[in-house]
């Protein structure tokens, strides 16, 4: 019986060396490994900053574009025009006659001035200089009228002569004054 048993304890010694085996190279569970398969990639730390980066350039590019977009359909006055209250205003250098500075007013699609309400007129008021010519002229029949059609609503304007039937601007007053006089000009046209 003793070699019984000893066979008997080599076969169990040699089946435990078996399951013990068996034991150790087990695969994990199938849902552990379907698992890490479902993990998002990790991206490599030096690629994020660069992405950072490109986004932020963009965002930048496409904000100057868009102000520039903004401010090119903003409406503007020609160069050396003044801008005020959605006018464009020119004063002229030159000297001509009235017809004359109202050819060249139309000319850059503009009017003689035609003063609409006290706040423009505070505005030239402030200007202390020379007289230039404005869009007012005075019709035999209507009075005076301004270059847009309406009637001239103001006080009277001082003249000394029958012939005077155009207006000038002198330092914040309307005068009267011969259609043939030279003086400067003021073209008004709407801000674009």
């Amino acid at each position: 019986m003793e070699g019984n048993r000893s066979e008997t304890s080599a076969a169990e010694a040699s089946e435990e060396i078996i399951y013990t085996s068996v034991k150790f190279s087990q695969t994990p569970p199938p849902r552990a490994k379907a698992g890490r398969e479902r993990r998002a990639p990790c991206l490599c730390p030096a690629v994020v900053p660069g992405l950072a980066i490109g986004f932020g350039i963009l965002s930048i590019i496409l904000a100057i574009v868009l102000i520039w977009k903004i401010s090119d359909s903003q409406p503007r006055c020609p160069e050396q025009w003044v801008a005020y209250r959605g006018s464009c205003y020119s004063f002229s250098k030159e000297k001509k006659d009235w017809n004359a500075s109202q050819e060249y007013c139309r000319a850059q699609g503009a009017h003689l001035l035609v003063v609409s309400d006290t706040s423009e007129m505070d505005l030239f008021k402030s200007i202390q200089t020379e007289c230039f010519w404005i869009g007012l002229r005075n019709s035999t029949d209507s009075g005076w009228i301004w270059e847009d059609g309406s009637i001239f609503n103001g006080t009277k304007i001082p003249y000394n002569s029958p012939v005077q039937h155009c207006a000038v601007l002198i330092k914040g007053h309307f005068q009267a004054s011969s259609c043939e006089y030279s003086a400067p000009w003021i073209c008004e046209k709407s801000l674009r």
